[in-house]
């Protein structure tokens, strides 16, 4: 009969620690095939007269006797092992064919999945509420949910910018070269508490360590966007070369933003004003009026409004940061992205009179939000590396939002049991809600090894990784791109895939017990996922 799962482990340990057991392992093999070898030599040259033998009876007898010494090889393996279990009882044909199955069971999963019809996903649909383009496979609920959350379109890029990427040799580097562009105009400078690093090999990248911020700096400070927008573009020039960047491209963009931003426009004002006043440009977060910005000196500071971001000029204040809930947190750092200075997501306040209660009048969320701007709007594909910056900024954004969120919970819980509590001295500690804290990386692992204690050790190790040249991604780029410029795009590519290989491990290996998977990036590139499954004890290959 055959031994069970317990049984053959304990059986494989015992041979693995007995020397004894593997030396005559070794030398019943080579005699089995110095017998093969001997078989294979008589019935390819039988006797050929009868002084060689003395006919047929005798040709048969030695075929038995060598068949005879084939199963005496194999009660050695019986008596060696300690076990009533003969496992070459059965005829060699069949013995060989487990054998294969056994030590190559990868081929038969393959041939299994070769004559699957599934084939790779196709960008073959499109949105009819939003115009997103879908891949074959994904979720029309994606994008807007059935046209139920359709964020406002964003206006069309203007003139000299359609132009710069409808040009066949700009085309091929403006992916590039976007993030260095953006920053020539960009109206406010990012940064990270704790700084950037920047690796030298593996896909172009940048980690981010501490929290992200934006500030603007003060207009009279050379060597910055404000500054050249006001006193000296050809500055911005030379530092465009610096970078890389064609003059060409740097005064494309300049047109078009001293034609229609209203960011530049405000700058203006300036000009207005003495050289060696104090002064500042005050951008509301709301403006009855319809003004976007007035310029106010600085006696008259304390008449601003609360929450309105301050320019100032000649002033020796620090430079002032900009708040996370503001809707001109996007397009002051990202006038490639939005040159007509189209508000972002944020909160507003709901009257004059209580400005420090703020809602939510877009109506969306910031994923929605972003994922309504990203999946619509096809200049997030053409200027990729700014898209990434923008990606890993915003998601950087969120993140924020919701540290905040536990923090004010946890103080004013905190503060309803002990009235007299610093927030200083309050310890705040992520929840398991939290991805990435510590309690949800325990539970993660509390969870695995309890399915493990309770069903038993897993069966099979996988790894799925993401190919570059997979069809799907490739039919996505543009001329100069590489996977590494569509983020977006080799993500959804990889979840469609991981989703059809989830599918195959469960319909192809037999009762599924549980499966644990973990979902990584390699080299700070592309996604790949390691996998976990254990299977039930009378595992069989579905054949399809």
């Amino acid at each position: 009969m055959p031994l069970s799962a317990e049984r053959n482990r304990e059986r494989n340990r015992q041979r693995r620690n007995n020397l004894a057991y593997r030396a005559a392992e070794r030398c019943a093999d080579r005699d089995r095939r110095r017998r093969r070898r001997e078989e294979s030599t008589n019935s390819s040259h039988p006797p050929r007269n009868h002084s060689q033998a003395t006919g047929p009876s005798v040709w048969n007898h030695r075929l038995l006797e060598n068949n005879r010494q084939t199963r005496a090889g194999d009660d050695i393996r019986r008596d060696i092992d300690g076990q009533q279990v003969t496992l070459h009882s059965e005829p060699r044909s069949l013995a060989a064919e487990r054998n294969s199955a056994q030590n190559q069971w990868w081929h038969t999963i393959h041939a299994s999945l070769s004559r699957s019809r599934w084939e790779p996903p196709t960008w073959d649909h499109s949105c009819q509420y939003c115009g997103a383009l879908l891949l074959k496979g994904e979720e029309r609920t994606l994008c807007c949910n059935n046209g139920q959350r359709i964020v406002p379109p964003l206006p069309p890029l203007p003139t000299n910018i359609s132009n710069l990427i409808s040009n066949h040799n700009a085309a091929r580097r403006i992916s590039a070269c976007s993030r260095r562009l953006n920053n020539l105009f960009s109206f406010t400078a990012i940064g990270a508490t704790n700084g950037f690093a920047h690796f030298r090999s593996g896909p172009a990248s940048v980690a981010i360590t501490g929290r992200t911020y934006h500030r603007i700096l003060d207009v009279a400070t050379p060597n910055h966007s404000l500054h050249w927008f006001l006193y000296d573009e050809r500055e911005r020039e030379r530092h465009g070369q610096e970078w890389e960047v064609q003059t060409a491209w740097t005064q494309a963009v300049r047109r078009d933003l001293t034609h229609i931003n209203p960011y530049v426009h405000s700058l203006q004002q300036f000009h207005s004003v003495s050289d060696d006043a104090t002064t500042a440009l005050e951008l509301p977060d709301t403006s009855s009026n319809g003004d976007f910005a007035a310029v106010m000196h600085a006696a008259n500071s304390t008449n601003i409004k609360p929450r309105s971001i301050l320019i100032w000029h000649n002033s020796k204040r620090q430079p002032s940061f900009i708040s996370i809930l503001t809707r001109h947190y996007e397009p002051l750092q990202y006038p490639l992205l939005f040159p007509h200075g189209t508000l972002g997501w944020g909160l507003t306040a709901t009257s004059d009179s209580c400005q420090n209660r703020l809602s939510n009048t877009l109506g969306f969320t910031q994923r929605e939000w972003y994922k309504g701007r990203i999946l619509t709007d096809q200049r997030f594909i053409i200027f990729g590396r700014l898209c990434s910056e923008y990606l890993c900024d915003m998601y950087s954004r969120i993140e924020e939002e919701r540290l905040a969120y536990i923090r004010r919970s946890r103080v004013s819980r905190a503060q309803e049991i002990h009235p007299d509590a610093d927030d200083s001295s309050i310890d705040i500690e992520l929840p398991a809600s939290f991805l990435g804290s510590r309690k949800w990386a325990s539970e993660q692992t509390a969870d695995s090894l309890a399915l493990a204690r309770a069903f038993g050790k897993p069966s099979y190790f996988f790894t799925m990784t993401c190919n570059p040249e997979w069809p799907e991604i490739t039919a996505r780029l543009r001329p100069g791109q590489n996977a590494s410029d569509v983020p977006v795009v080799v993500a959804r590519a990889f979840k469609i895939r991981l989703q059809r290989l989830l599918q195959i491990l469960r319909t192809h290996f037999g009762h599924l017990v549980y499966m644990i998977k973990v979902i990584e990036f390699q080299k700070r590139g592309f996604p790949h996922a390691h996998i976990i499954a254990k299977v039930s004890n009378s595992f069989t290959l579905v054949m399809h």
